[in-house]
């Protein structure tokens, strides 16, 4: 049985492509999703194999759905967007669903997904992880917020909050000037995300938001502090501290 969720802001959608879904008998709908942030919710909750998923949403739109998950499942997208985009789908081997949704089309899509959760196609990390790279920040722009957890709530904070990333026993936490948050993605993913944003790694186990850096530091042997406007104070690695010089302009 391949389980399934549904995810798009509109709730006729949502029901039309669940009765589209509920014919296969091999597919078992375990819930739905009405927004980018109730998805990431219902995902960690409910880990199903395949989600069925808008671009389009209030919040979190489908794309930063996926570039917060770690680990995402097999991903369709339901998308009323124009040829350019579906050409980018196919040519990273993502299936997609153009609205308004039709049945042949919604069986040829479970087709596919069928051949691969058997293991017989690309994997599905890999396939979003290029459709991320070269459609992503055509679609999406600047990042601007990142979801972080906080017990078991999941968290959307604003970049313009976040201080620094550190890793903390092999584990990344978002720090705010206030309190810190738990991601459950990697330093090297976050910096790849985030140098657009403002974002630079001073040292292999931290990122920092260079519009919170308030004093940059000579230390020993050539090595530099940066203090943030939390006060906190953060060693900048030697190979990094001309790099970041240069970025703020010294």
């Amino acid at each position: 049985m391949i389980r399934a969720l549904v995810v798009d802001d509109e709730a006729p959608a949502r029901d039309h492509l669940a009765r589209l879904l509920s014919v296969h008998a091999d597919i078992q709908i375990i819930g739905q999703a009405v927004n980018g942030f109730d998805a990431l919710e219902k995902i960690g909750e409910l880990h199903p194999d395949v989600v069925f998923l808008d671009i389009e949403m209030p919040g979190f739109n489908g794309f930063e759905v996926i570039e917060n998950l770690p680990e995402p499942p097999v991903i369709v997208f339901a998308t009323a967007y124009d040829e350019f985009a579906v050409r980018a789908f196919e040519a990273n081997a993502l299936d997609y669903l153009l609205k308004p949704i039709q049945p042949p089309r919604v069986a040829q899509c479970l087709d596919r997904l069928r051949v691969s959760l058997a293991g017989r196609g690309e994997r599905p990390a890999e396939s979003l992880g290029k459709l991320l790279t070269e459609v992503g920040p055509k679609l999406i722009g600047t990042r601007t917020r990142i979801a972080a957890r906080k017990g078991k709530r999941i968290v959307v904070l604003p970049l313009s909050e976040v201080t620094h990333i550190s890793l903390e026993d092999k584990l990344a936490f978002v720090h705010t000037e206030k309190d810190r948050f738990l991601t459950d993605r990697t330093i090297g993913e976050l910096e790849q995300t985030l140098e657009p944003s403002g974002y630079f790694r001073i040292s292999r186990g931290e990122l920092v938001n260079l519009d919170a850096v308030r004093e940059l530091l000579p230390w020993f042997s050539g090595t530099y502090k940066v203090k943030l406007s939390s006060g906190a104070e953060l060693d900048v690695s030697r190979e990094r501290a001309r790099e970041l010089k240069h970025l703020m302009g010294l």
